[in-house]
């Protein structure tokens, strides 16, 4: 279970961070860099924010990723930051300075992706739920219905998309208020930041997040890693460490640059 990071921690952790020569940032964007929204258009980053990760980008130190469950496309446009790396789709893309990847198995699997989209569409017509197509993956969000019926919501969504995942062409995970259905391939955050950083030599990796899909990134990276959890109250997680809020993820990362300035 990841400690919350108090004086004491911080300190020490703080004094690893200024040892290191290069720092990998995997920061993922809702409920980690931006707080989550009932709608996920509504979820824009701050001004704060997207400033102190476009001062962060310019250090000669530091690589930013933002790892995100959304679209490539989509998490991109919400940022807005051309010195930013992007991995979309819990890491089934990534675009970026001299970095363009797109998972070669998820291309395959659109076909699967869009039925399950356009029968979900059409069948499901629950108030509050959300159908969105992410291209190689798609959500569906029901944090706007009736807790009463979110049951039912699962039980009709297991019903029209039970058939492609018996036949094994999708996956279905669960997040915050959210099913989403992806290719069915051993790929994850966890797969692509593994495979970043073996490009990488002697960097530490400092990596944020919120969410269920983030615990593949802290569980990949290991112990030698900084691996933080955003959420307000512990719960079990392979973070070493944890945040309260968006507000302190910032306040975290205005902390390092400071330091390392100071070095």
């Amino acid at each position: 279970m990841g400690g919350k990071i108090l004086r004491r921690t911080k300190k020490s952790l703080i004094a690893k961070i200024k040892c290191a020569k290069k720092i990998i940032f995997f920061l993922d964007y809702d409920g980690t860099i931006t707080p989550i929204k009932k709608k996920p258009r509504l979820a824009k980053i701050g001004k704060k924010a997207r400033a102190l990760l476009k001062i962060l980008a310019k250090k000669k130190w530091a690589k930013v990723f933002i790892l995100s469950g959304r679209s490539l496309q989509d998490v991109k446009r919400l940022v807005g930051l051309k010195t930013l790396y992007y991995i979309g789709n819990h890491g089934l893309e990534a675009m970026g300075p001299a970095l363009r990847y797109v998972h070669p198995q998820a291309r395959k699997s659109r076909p699967y992706v869009k039925k399950a989209y356009r029968d979900l569409k059409a069948r499901l017509k629950q108030r509050g739920v959300l159908v969105e197509d992410k291209n190689l993956t798609l959500s569906l969000h029901y944090r706007l219905a009736d807790k009463r019926k979110i049951p039912l919501i699962k039980k009709t969504f297991w019903n029209i998309i039970g058939g492609l995942v018996k036949e094994k062409k999708i996956k279905i995970t669960e997040g915050k208020k959210v099913l989403e259905v992806r290719p069915n391939i051993k790929w994850d955050k966890g797969k692509i930041v593994t495979r970043i950083l073996g490009r990488t030599k002697r960097a530490l990796p400092i990596c944020i997040g919120d969410d269920k899909t983030d615990e593949d990134a802290f569980n990949a990276l290991g112990k030698e890693a900084v691996t933080i959890l955003v959420s307000e109250k512990p719960k079990k997680t392979k973070a070493k460490y944890r945040l309260g809020s968006p507000k302190e993820v910032l306040r975290f990362l205005k902390t390092i640059l400071e330091e390392k300035n100071i070095r």
